[in-house]
């Protein structure tokens, strides 16, 4: 038993060991990564404003990072003092009369910094030396002089700006497209869509032209046919003064001493009583609905009590056999049927 704990505690160990060695070369590997072992090499700039730089900023040559900024200060002449690190194995790369540039990103806020390298075949600046920037005099000199390879410009607002150039470009060629197609003088696709919509108008209108030519008539026809019932109002022998004569048939109908009226005023009685006893039935069956369910309910008990107690009685061994069974009688009298043919 105890060879067993022993033994245990040595896999614990042993699994221990191997996460902390685990630990280490990821540790390793990531500051290999970020460059923690890497001391590199200090120079310095400065600035004439801090903006757009800040501690650990990287440092970029054609696009590859060789190096980020330590440290920025303010110094006792307002000037801006800027500690920098390259990194060992672009320390080549630092050659004299280079210039460090503050890349404009877009709407002038501050990219990073960009290294400028010096033309020449000349040995790499000593450490801890001056690095001159475009906001000093001697990198503006520098400049001016071509003894900086400077890359071709690539200012974001250049870019935006010939988009924006090639947008207007294709908008004003649409707009010429367009003037081309209404004026008749290109063959394009919207010359083609114009004039079906031109095709188009003219076949709704010759349709409405014809529609207007058969509606006058049917119009005419409906205004005659108002003419002549306003004529036919306005006979004194016509339909309506005929109707309205007191002699008419209208008016005898109306006039029978109430006659019709009482005959209609009876049958309306009748109804109305009809429509009382309907609701009394109605009342007193819902008065007596509880009544009624009641009383089915207990039929209905009965009934199953009953069944309970005949199954019991067939059920009964001494009730079995008790009721003789009925021999069938044969019968005197046959019928016609029965005989043989």
């Amino acid at each position: 038993m105890r060879f067993r704990i022993r033994f245990a505690q040595q896999v614990v160990g042993f699994f221990i060991l191997a996460a902390l060695a685990t630990l280490v070369v990821v540790l390793i590997l990531m500051g290999l990564n970020q460059r923690w072992f890497d001391r590199g090499y200090s120079f310095y700039s400065r600035f004439q404003s801090a903006d757009g730089l800040t501690p650990g900023m990287p440092i970029h040559l054609r696009g590859f990072e060789i190096g980020k900024v330590t440290s920025v200060d303010l110094n006792s002449n307002n000037r801006v003092n800027v500690v920098l690190q390259i990194y060992s194995e672009y320390y080549d790369k630092i050659k004299p009369n280079s210039v460090l540039e503050l890349e404009q990103g877009t709407f002038g806020i501050g990219g990073g910094l960009n290294l400028l390298p010096g033309k020449n075949l000349l040995p790499p600046m000593e450490p801890d030396s001056f690095l001159p920037s475009t906001d000093t005099l001697l990198g503006k000199n520098l400049l001016a002089q071509g003894l900086v390879d400077q890359p071709a410009n690539n200012d974001q607002m250049s870019a935006i700006l010939a988009e924006v150039q090639t947008t207007l470009s294709g908008v004003n060629l649409l707009l010429n497209n367009v003037n081309s197609a209404i004026d008749g003088t290109s063959n394009n696709q919207l010359t083609g869509l114009l004039q079906g919509v031109n095709a188009t108008l003219r076949s709704l209108d010759s349709v409405l032209t014809e529609s207007a030519h058969g509606l006058v008539p049917n119009l005419s026809a409906i205004t005659a046919n108002l003419a002549k019932l306003s004529a036919q109002l306005q006979d004194p022998k016509g339909l309506i003064p005929k109707l309205l004569d007191p002699k008419g048939s209208l008016a005898t109908i109306l006039n029978d001493n109430n006659q019709l009226y009482n005959e209609v005023q009876s049958i309306l009685d009748q109804v109305n009583q009809t429509l009382v006893q309907v609701r009394g039935l109605t009342q007193y069956l819902n008065q007596s609905t509880p009544q009624i369910t009641g009383v089915i309910e207990d039929t209905r008990t009965t009934l199953k009590k009953a069944d309970d107690v005949m199954t019991g009685l067939a059920n009964n061994p001494l009730l079995k056999g008790g009721i003789p069974e009925k021999k069938p009688q044969n019968a005197t009298f046959h019928d016609l049927r029965d005989e043989d043919f």
